[in-house]
C-alpha cells in the first residue's frame, strides 16, 4: 500500500538537500512507489571509476613483488635496496592519503579525482624508462602518492553520490577491488614473465596497466561534480544541475531539483569572514534541539 505521506512529500515543492533527492524512492505517474531506491547509470559509473582506483592500488603493489627479482638483477642491487623498492609505493600511499587526501575538500571531488589519475598515468609511463635505482624509487613513490590521494577522494565521491541505504556495502565493495587488483597484478606478472623471460619483462608488466588507467582517467572527465560539495560551497544552481545529471533515469524522476539555500547562505557568510555568524547559527540550532522535551 503506497505511503500517502510520502507521496505528499514527493509532490511538494519545498526545497530540499541533495541527499534527500538521492534517497527519494521514485514515484511513477500511476502512483507506484518503488520498494527501494534504484541506482542510476551515472551512479554506477561513478562507483566503477572509484573502484578502479582501488584495483590499481592492489595491482601495482603486488606486481612489484613479481617484478622485484628482475629489477634487482638488472640494476645489480642488494637486499636493502630491494626492501626500499617494495616499500616505496606503500610509503607513497601513506603520504598521499594522510598528507594530500583532503585536497578534494578545497578543489572539488571531480577535479582531484581526475588529477590524481593523471599523475598515476604519468608516473606509470615514466616507470618504463627508469635506468637506475633512484629513478625507480621516485616513480614508485609517485605512483603511491597518486593512489593514496585517491583513497579518501574515492570514498567521498561514492558516499556523496549514492543512496544512504546502499552506501555501506558499495563503499566496502569498491575497496574490496584492492584485493582483486592484487590477484590481477600477480597473474599478469606471471603471464608476462612466461611470455617474455628477459630482464626487461618487468617493464611490460607495468605497461599492461597504462591503457586501462588512461581509460579510467578519460571516464572520470564525464561524471558530474559532487552536488553535495557544490551545494555546501554555495553554488546552488550548479549543484542542482549536477544532481539532475546524477539522477537521470528513464522515466525521468525527479523531474526538477530545487535545493535549499541554507547551505549556500552559510557558505557565503563563511567566505566573507562570517565565521562568527555561522557559529552562532549552529549554536541556535543546538539550543532549539536541546529545548525540545
Amino acid at each position: 500500500m503506497p505511503d500517502v505521506a510520502e507521496i505528499a512529500r514527493s509532490s511538494s515543492t519545498e526545497k530540499r538537500s541533495v541527499q534527500h533527492y538521492i534517497d527519494e524512492r521514485p514515484i511513477w505517474s500511476d502512483g507506484t512507489i518503488l520498494p527501494s531506491v534504484p541506482m542510476t547509470a551515472m551512479q554506477w559509473r561513478i562507483w566503477t571509476l572509484a573502484a578502479a582506483g582501488k584495483f590499481f592500488e592492489g595491482f601495482v603493489v603486488f606486481m612489484t613483488g613479481v617484478a622485484l627479482p628482475l629489477i634487482s638483477r638488472e640494476f645489480g642491487i642488494g637486499s636493502a635496496q630491494n626492501g626500499l623498492i617494495s616499500a616505496a609505493s606503500l610509503l607513497g600511499i601513506l603520504i598521499g592519503a594522510i598528507g594530500l587526501g583532503g585536497m578534494s575538500d578545497t578543489f572539488g571531488r571531480k577535479r582531484m579525482f581526475i588529477i590524481k589519475m593523471i599523475i598515476f598515468v604519468a608516473f606509470l609511463v615514466l616507470l618504463l624508462f627508469c635506468t637506475n635505482f633512484i629513478s625507480l624509487i621516485v616513480c614508485l613513490l609517485g605512483l603511491g602518492i597518486a593512489l593514496g590521494c585517491d583513497y579518501p577522494t574515492a570514498h567521498m565521491i561514492i558516499s556523496e553520490s549514492i543512496p544512504s541505504t546502499s552506501r555501506g556495502k558499495l563503499v566496502l565493495a569498491a575497496f574490496a577491488f584492492q584485493a582483486v587488483g592484487a590477484l590481477g597484478g600477480t597473474a599478469v606478472g606471471y603471464f608476462v614473465l612466461v611470455a617474455d623471460p628477459s630482464l626487461d619483462a618487468w617493464r611490460w608488466m607495468y605497461a599492461t596497466a597504462i591503457i586501462p588507467a588512461v581509460l579510467v582517467t578519460v571516464g572520470r572527465f564525464y561524471i558530474p561534480e559532487s552536488a553535495n560539495w557544490l551545494h555546501i560551497r554555495g553554488a546552488t544552481e550548479k549543484a542542482e544541475q549536477a544532481a539532475q545529471r546524477l539522477l537521470l533515469r528513464k522515466p525521468l524522476y525527479p523531474g526538477t531539483i530545487t535545493l535549499a539555500r541554507a547551505a549556500a547562505d552559510a557558505a557565503e557568510g563563511h567566505g566573507k569572514g562570517g565565521f562568527l555568524a555561522l557559529f552562532n547559527a549552529r549554536n541556535r540550532r543546538a539550543t532549539i534541539f536541546a529545548s525540545v522535551p
